[in-house]
């Protein structure tokens, strides 16, 4: 079996290029919105999250979901190895059920790098190519060039998606309205980047399964304000080992923000 795996928000993250396709022809008189649009880059801001984290656990054998509240708090300006500018984002973990400020703590540094028509997140030296222009339904671009083979190998043991790089990233609902804990967010975009699976309805134990699926939305003028992963492989039993599933899932769902 060849090892994978899709880091998490850990949560959550090398192609020479990356190739932007869309789907149809281009409207007439069509503008597109900017990338700095849908972010809000400034010392200071932050967006806080409910994260829900699937794990499975007992050699895969179980599986259970353990809920925090994430903050992701843009930290400063940064510069990438290429000498772009950027911003470096810490994220911080506590208890779901904290209001304790001394209660955060840091579980992981990102970068995110705005460019004229796209913008790239840098998770643990990978790098993803998360927004790109232009921004309308249907558009899509390889949102994982950059991404070597088995990026993940030494955390995860799954085979469903060994072909990341040519995940086709697509913008859906363009200009949607979105309601989390009773704020609505009147101007959103999704970007799906993978919905497949195999045998997931199936309850015959002898038969193998596999989930991938990663969809992100974005409100204008605040950011992130919903992403859900399932990446996971179900192998049945064999005579020498019991069955197992190895993967793992996440959601983030806005709380609030500054």
């Amino acid at each position: 079996m060849k090892k994978f795996f899709i880091s998490v928000i850990t949560v959550g993250l090398l192609f020479v290029g990356f190739q932007i396709t869309s789907c149809g022809k281009k409207d007439s008189g069509f503008t597109s919105d900017k990338i700095e649009d849908y972010l809000q880059l400034e010392t200071g801001k932050y967006i806080r999250y409910r994260l829900d984290s699937l794990r499975f656990t007992a050699f895969g054998q179980k599986d259970t979901i353990v809920s925090y509240q994430a903050k992701d708090v843009v930290e400063g300006p940064t510069t990438d190895n290429m000498g772009r500018a950027g911003w470096r984002i810490i994220r911080y973990l506590r208890d779901f059920n904290s209001t304790n400020d001394g209660d955060w703590s840091p579980l992981m540094t990102y970068s995110i790098t705005p460019t004229s028509n796209s913008m790239e997140l840098n998770e643990n030296n990978f790098r993803y190519i998360k927004l790109t222009t232009p921004i309308k339904d249907g558009a899509s671009w390889r949102g994982n060039g950059y991404l070597p083979n088995n990026p993940y190998q030494d955390l995860f043991e799954f085979s469903n998606d060994e072909d990341i790089q040519k995940w086709d990233y697509t913008y859906e609902n363009v200009g949607a309205s979105l309601t989390f804990n009773n704020i609505t967010y009147d101007n959103t975009i999704s970007v799906l980047q993978i919905a497949d699976s195999a045998n997931t309805t199936s309850n015959d134990p002898r038969v193998p399964a596999s989930k991938s699926y990663w969809m992100e939305k974005y409100a204008k003028g605040v950011g992130l304000v919903y992403k859900e992963v399932e990446i996971w492989e179900y192998q049945p039993a064999t005579t020498s080992q019991s069955a197992y599933t190895h993967g793992y899932g996440l959601k983030l769902t806005i709380i609030d923000h500054n």
